[in-house]
């Protein structure tokens, strides 16, 4: 069988194609029968074989990149769906996995989708691999609300660290029983827990996610853990002085 030739080129650049020709060549009969049968450099081709596996998975991802994705069975549907996600987001209501579902049903039962896809209302699974496939057909992505979070103090590590030192001097002085150490901290639940997420259009500056107006509401939860083992007792001591309250 004969070979196919690259060809003696005044060039320093060859495409990926001609050098997997050589280096299965190389490969075959020798790295010096191939820089002699290409009139190439034999050190060349010895580099060509060795980059030659990089070569192979560039281009399993450039063929993955070119493939097109998944086609999608309710067109029509997805585009009423789709409306309905950018009309939600001009409202600034979130818009998450579990909704889109949901609406797609309602979509797929209405009269006019029904006449196209009679046996849609029954198919759609509407798992997350078609959310997913969906979003990225209408370039969509799951987006984090922006706001200004919190920042912790750069030397919190080591305040932790110095507070425990003092919890374990006061302990080794006045020898207190692990019963006896209470940690207790308190946190807010607002009424209105609209969430940081939503399905929103990739590139947005900014993510609104609008609230019922309780989102400042709250009411105060008391969390605490004991040291020792007597903390059931010490919760019941607690909720029975509520009751008496």
């Amino acid at each position: 069988m004969t070979q196919k030739k690259v060809g003696v080129r005044q060039r320093t650049a060859y495409s990926i194609e001609e050098k997997l020709v050589v280096v299965s060549y190389a490969q075959e009969n020798g790295r010096n029968v191939a820089a002699k049968h290409f009139s190439l450099d034999a050190s060349m081709i010895g580099r060509w074989v060795k980059q030659s596996n990089n070569w192979d998975k560039e281009n399993k991802k450039k063929k993955r990149a070119e493939t097109p994705g998944r086609k999608a069975f309710y067109p029509e549907a997805e585009d009423l769906l789709y409306s309905w996600i950018i009309e939600q987001r001009k409202k600034g209501l979130a818009v998450n996995y579990t909704s889109t579902r949901l609406q797609m049903c309602k979509i797929l039962k209405k009269p006019i989708i029904q006449a196209l896809y009679p046996a849609g209302e029954y198919e759609f699974q509407g798992n997350l691999s078609w959310v997913n496939c969906f979003m990225k057909r209408f370039d969509l992505s799951l987006r984090r609300r922006t706001k200004i979070s919190q920042k912790l103090p750069e030397d919190t590590e080591e305040k932790l660290e110095e507070f425990r030192r003092f919890v374990i001097r006061l302990r080794t002085q006045y020898n207190f029983d692990l019963n006896s150490i209470f940690n207790m901290d308190e946190t807010p639940v607002w009424f209105d827990m609209a969430g940081n997420m939503t399905i929103n259009n990739k590139g947005d500056k900014t993510v609104h996610i609008r609230t019922t107006g309780n989102d400042k509401n709250h009411f105060t939860v008391v969390l605490t853990c004991s040291a020792g083992k007597k903390f059931f007792y010490f919760l019941f001591f607690i909720l029975f002085c509520i009751y008496l309250k």
